[in-house]
């Protein structure tokens, strides 16, 4: 695993210092965050906490990961990924967003945002995204029995 796994220990500052973390999270700008881009210095953002990924090379999607280097990936993550992803990104967190520091969104970008996610929430509750073994062995069957005629 990369540095970024290290995260939980020690903050990495842009000017090389380590800054520990102590019992409260460090806070971060939107500003600080894009300065983290590359794959061996990458920060991303999920729910406003800031995360360091970096070198994260053995990540299980692969290096699709570093494409969010630098960004908000709050939506993305959990379009791709189960419920319950969520506690393997816990030695990747380092600190927490500053939601102020956010200037490049406009009220309508943020209000677009929270209706993808309520509709998303509103999906997930009604079990939208669970799938069905059954409904699996018929689509199998039903192809077999295709490919037979």
């Amino acid at each position: 695993m990369g540095k970024g796994g290290d995260a939980s220990v020690a903050t990495r500052v842009t000017d090389g210092t380590m800054k520990l973390v102590g019992d409260k999270p460090a806070k971060f700008t939107w500003a600080e965050v894009k300065k983290h881009i590359t794959p061996q210095d990458a920060w991303v953002v999920y729910q406003n906490r800031v995360y360091d990924v970096s070198d994260w090379y053995e990540h299980p999607g692969g290096g699709v990961i570093f494409t969010h280097a630098g960004d908000d990936m709050t939506d993305i993550f959990a379009a791709f990924h189960a419920q319950g992803s969520q506690a393997m990104m816990k030695k990747f967190f380092i600190g927490d967003l500053i939601p102020e520091s956010v200037t490049h969104k406009d009220q309508q970008q943020l209000d677009f945002e929270k209706g993808y996610r309520d509709l998303r929430a509103k999906l997930v509750m009604m079990g939208m995204f669970k799938s069905s073994k059954g409904y699996y062995a018929y689509k199998c069957s039903f192809n077999m029995t295709m490919w037979a005629i």
